[in-house]
């Protein structure tokens, strides 16, 4: 029951942490500054997209909950997930290595592995941002968070030794960090493109 309890208010605390970088990077999107799409200087916008989302996952980290072997619950993750679908490969790579380097100066067992996920998941999911669209948009997005943080587990398990430390850890934080940043990823998808369509139909 105690660990039923511990798992909900992880959940409970991230998802507040991600309704902020929700929100501040839907701003964001309100100006054509940080909208490669609308801009005709696009790699600008994409590098100040990933910038600004890049604090957003330092933010990630530092709301994040710390255990004692110095991992932290966190959704940091979602902020280079964000940048990633909304500015490409280029902001969700400079995204993921802004928060990823600052997650390995806090240190802890799972600095590097947490790390190296951070940049992959911005830049994966710039990769395949193209892909988020059509009918089944949400279920897209849905699927992408799940796998990638699913992969940043898995890397966990790969890089953190002794393995029994690594699977320790993972049994702690995986079901709190792959919701959270699942489910944020989900609703920020939903509300940018909701937004999107409306502005469309208004012109």
């Amino acid at each position: 029951m105690a660990d039923i309890i511990a798992t909900l208010t992880s959940i409970y605390v991230l998802f507040g942490t991600a309704s902020i970088i929700i929100s501040v990077s839907l701003f964001c999107q309100a100006f054509s500054f940080f909208k490669p799409s609308v801009t005709k200087y696009k790699n600008l916008a994409r590098i100040s997209l990933g910038i600004a989302l890049g604090f957003l996952a330092i933010l990630g980290t530092l709301m994040g909950t710390k255990l004692p072997n110095g991992t932290i619950v966190n959704v940091r993750e979602l902020a280079a997930m964000i940048a990633g679908i909304a500015g490409g490969p280029l902001a969700g790579a400079i995204a993921g290595l802004i928060g990823g380097v600052q997650r390995y100066t806090v240190g802890g067992a799972t600095a590097l592995s947490c790390t190296i996920s951070t940049v992959f998941i911005g830049l994966i999911a710039g990769l395949i941002s193209s892909k988020i669209t059509g009918r089944f948009f949400l279920l897209k997005a849905a699927a992408l968070g799940l796998v990638l943080e699913s992969g940043a587990m898995g890397l966990i398990l790969l890089l953190v030794q002794p393995f029994n430390t690594a699977t320790n850890i993972v049994s702690q934080i995986a079901i709190p960090m792959i919701s959270a940043n699942t489910i944020g990823l989900t609703v920020w998808v939903y509300l940018a493109y909701s937004w999107k369509n409306k502005k469309q139909i208004k012109v």
